[in-house]
């Protein structure tokens, strides 16, 4: 096929080079997807506004070809070029896009030849027009790359993907997951491990595994594990529910042999008697044979890592024989309890970073709040007692100890406060999830949010619940509050039962007043604001920090890398053998079927409590001391009448780096600014150089400068963004638009164009002092209907000599419209420049 010679652009190239090459080697329409949206548009927080900017994410989000075997499975990507620059000038794109999808090939062209890279071997060959792969060379390409047996590769063309009929497609890291494991399991693999952030949809993941392994006819019965009743249904009823009619869930132990999906309480299974004093739950799995099931699915199976390891171990090793998939958000890799040291390394980890990059997540804020307990301590008077009459020990008493072994009932009131006021800020409306110490203290700070919102609990009693293990009420609102349509409850004070697993979609407000010590916990608790939720108005979630907990972000373990280089080999990795006398690592919260919190309602703080009782210094041998009074095993001292103050706070936002940074709007603005141009000077050259404002202005928006709200901040709506960048950068004195728009009309710069060229750019000027330099820089205006009276787009430029010229004379308007003042005074000095 004969490249033509005239331009191209790169639709035509693809319409009249490549897309002709794809169909004649075979490719029709149903294996080819076109321009599939890898990324979404991301949202950016405006410092100190609590709003969110929309961040395009440009040209380069859409290959231009997806080539599939099977729907969803692609194999091959193509990047098109128009026809002024060569294939090679495509290539790298094109391997960005493969590396992204998990694809061993890339291919670009520009209409002349292909240009193929094997990313596997890193071989690279060059291919005319019509000696592109057909599907099933390219598909015994793709399985040779894989390691994929040849009497395997029909189990692969059978795995197909589910399709709804509302036509849901993955995202583009959903894909690549469920690619991954389905690919190491059909090569062989046994264990698979995903690693993939709160929100970015682990369910639907799984969902899709199962589906096509079931399709590929590799697994028959199907056992998935959680840890939690609200994880199971909202599965069920969700992501699993095209098995309507194959699935049950397990209720006492029996496993109805009807039925393929099978969905069970992992934490009920580990030996537990029932209530009779009859066969435990264990006993009654170990009723069907250890092969019975062809696929295990573990969810949140970093919580194998706390005291119940032997429930979900015992029945993986039971199972063994089947196929084992274990999925998280919050991998664990504490020695001792590393459940990648059962599962093998993640064949895919998709990061919360990424996940907000992308757009898939929301971004946060973080605001720490100082308390002047907190910070100093308090100490009681000489034989003060608390609202109990016990007598307090004499100490002071740190926030190590406020909620648990201390109630000041003042801080529990500071803190509500402190709520309710940033709730009038983000909207009283606002889901917010309060984490408490203890269900005990949960039940007085939701006491105190209705106190200090009497007016909205007069209209509903249920503005603030409490949601706890041991709270049967509050725990049946649950879906409610997390439905994207129910107004109430709005704000859930909780000790456990949310920290993993809640769909929490619309939570605006999360509050720490527990200390959090454990990362695995910590990113849980994290993962119930990151669900994006732009029709109902969730662009991003605030954190309201009274523990300190918020420092665990700075930690390395906060947040992993995007992907996890991956083996395709067989073999699976065994588990680590304890070591004789080593004691297993409790770092998460014990899990129960009815809740988060211990089963008897208790927190799960196991410290050893304080004991007035006990004699000190003071106190020995003195006749005056007071009675001893018989008190539970566990003191808690409740005081009242201590005043608690807020001292002060900061409030950090996301940077570029997805790091956590303290700043102001300017401070913030100014740093994104001087890090695209390091001087003014720098700024200048570039702003008055042939790079069109336009590209200019859309780096800077992508790179966090908020051009609406300086123009809010410095209280003027008509500034250009040249004026706005150098008066928040540069401190210079802004100019508006008309101001620019009139030096330039009462110029001598105008003189040098005549008839038809003079009259458009003189429009030009009037449409730069109406909308801005973004209209003038774009050819696309001469399309308005302005223009139409001059002819059109054609004699418009035709008026000039020509598109170059017509592009020098708008740059020239340009550099007229940005001159500095002193210029101006001088005409021959104009004329030079």
């Amino acid at each position: 096929m004969v490249k033509q010679t005239f331009h191209e652009t790169e639709e035509d190239t693809k319409e009249r080079h490549i897309t002709p090459a794809l169909k004649a080697a075979g490719w029709t329409s149903s294996k080819i997807w076109m321009e599939y949206s890898l990324k979404k548009d991301r949202f950016r927080i405006v410092p100190e506004k609590n709003i969110t900017q929309k961040v395009p994410v440009g040209n380069r989000n859409k290959p231009d070809y997806l080539l599939c075997k099977n729907i969803n499975c692609p194999i091959a990507v193509v990047e098109a070029k128009n026809s002024s620059l060569k294939a090679e000038d495509g290539i790298d794109q094109a391997i960005v896009y493969a590396k992204l999808l998990d694809i061993p090939f890339a291919y670009a062209s520009a209409g002349e030849k292909f240009i193929e890279m094997n990313l596997k071997t890193g071989a690279k060959r060059e291919l005319k027009m019509d000696e592109f792969p057909s599907p099933d060379q390219l598909w015994s390409m793709w399985c040779k790359a894989r390691g994929i047996s040849e009497d395997r590769a029909l189990s692969m063309e059978n795995a197909q993907y589910y399709t709804s009929d509302d036509g849901k497609i993955p995202r583009y890291y959903q894909m690549v997951a469920i690619n991954r494991v389905v690919d190491a399991i059909v090569s062989g693999r046994r264990r698979a491990l995903l690693v993939m952030a709160t929100g970015t949809g682990k369910t639907y993941t799984a969902f899709q595994i199962v589906w096509r392994l079931k399709k590929a006819g590799l697994v028959k019965n199907v056992l998935y594990l959680a840890d939690r009743n609200q994880l199971v249904d909202q599965t069920i009823v969700g992501d699993f529910a095209p098995f309507e009619k194959i699935q049950t869930k397990i209720q006492g132990g029996e496993i109805n042999p009807a039925y393929n999906i099978y969905f069970g309480l992992y934490q009920q299974l580990k030996g537990r008697e029932d209530e009779d004093g009859g066969q435990s739950f264990a006993d009654n799995f170990k009723k069907v044979p250890p092969d019975f099931f062809d696929l295990v699915v573990v969810d949140e199976c970093h919580r194998g890592s706390a005291k119940e390891e032997s429930s979900w171990r015992e029945i993986l090793e039971y199972f063994s024989p089947a196929i084992q998939l274990g999925l998280t958000a919050t991998p664990n890799k504490k020695e001792g309890s590393d459940n990648a040291e059962y599962f093998g390394e993640p064949l895919y980890t998709y990061s919360l970073k990424q996940g907000i990059e992308d757009g898939f997540l929301a971004p946060y804020q973080v605001v720490r709040v100082y308390l002047d307990k907190d910070r100093d301590g308090w100490e009681p008077k000489e034989g003060e007692r608390d609202a109990n009459g016990v007598l307090i020990e004499k100490r002071r008493y740190t926030v190590e100890d406020f909620d648990r072994g201390i109630i000041i009932e003042g801080r529990i009131k500071t803190v509500a406060e402190y709520v309710t006021k940033y709730l009038r800020h983000i909207g009283r409306m606002s889901k917010t999830i309060i984490f408490c110490r203890t269900q005990d203290h949960a039940a007085r700070v939701r006491d105190a949010i209705r106190e200090c919102n009497r007016d909205l609990v007069a209209e509903n009693p249920f503005y603030s619940v409490r949601m706890t293990g041991n709270d049967e009420e509050g725990r049946k609102l649950y879906s409610s509050f997390t439905s994207a349509y129910e107004e109430y409850p709005v704000v859930v004070t909780t000790s456990k039962l949310l920290t993993t697993g809640a769909d929490t979609k619309c939570v605006k407000l999360i509050v720490l007043d527990t200390p959090i010590r454990s990362m695995t916990e910590f990113k849980q608790i994290i993962g119930r604001g990151t669900r994006l939720r732009e029709e109902v108005g969730k662009t991003f979630f605030t954190i309201l920090d009274f523990r300190g907990a918020c420092e665990l972000f700075s930690d390395p373990e906060f947040d992993g890398p995007p992907e996890v280089t991956t083996s395709w080999e067989e073999g699976d990795p065994l588990p680590k053998t304890k070591k004789t006398g080593e004691e297993d690592d409790i770092e998460d919260p014990v899990a129960y079927p009815d809740g988060g919190d211990d089963a008897d309602g208790s927190d799960n703080d196991d410290d050893p409590p304080t004991d007035p009782t006990e004699e000190s210094e003071d106190t020995a041998g003195r006749d005056d001391r007071p009675p001893i009074i018989d008190l539970p095993e566990k003191v808690v001292y409740v005081v009242k009448g201590v005043s608690v103050e807020v001292v002060g706070s900061t409030i950090s936002y996301l940077d570029e780096d997805g790091k956590l940074l303290t700043s102001k709007f300017r401070d913030y603005t100014r740093k994104n600014i001087l890090e695209l141009f390091g001087s003014e000077a720098e700024f200048l050259e570039v702003w008055n150089g042939n790079e069109e404002k336009r590209a200019i202005i859309e780096r800077l928006e992508r790179n966090g400068v908020f051009f609406d709200q300086i123009r809010k901040e410095l209280k003027n709506p008509d500034l250009d963004e040249f004026d706005l960048l150098c008066a928040i950068a540069f401190g210079r004195a802004p100019m508006t638009r008309a101001m620019r728009a009139s030096r330039v009309a009462r110029s001598q710069f105008l003189e040098k164009y005549q008839g038809v060229a003079r009259k458009v750019l003189e429009l030009l000027v009037t449409i730069y002092a109406r909308e801005g330099v973004k209209e003038v820089d774009d050819i696309a205006v001469l399309r308005s209907e302005e223009f139409r009276s001059m002819g059109g787009v054609v004699k418009v430029i035709k008026a000039f000599g020509g598109k170059d010229a017509y592009r020098e004379a708008v740059l020239d308007l340009e550099n007229a419209l940005y001159r500095p003042k002193d210029d101006w005074s001088n005409p021959q000095s104009m004329e030079s420049k």
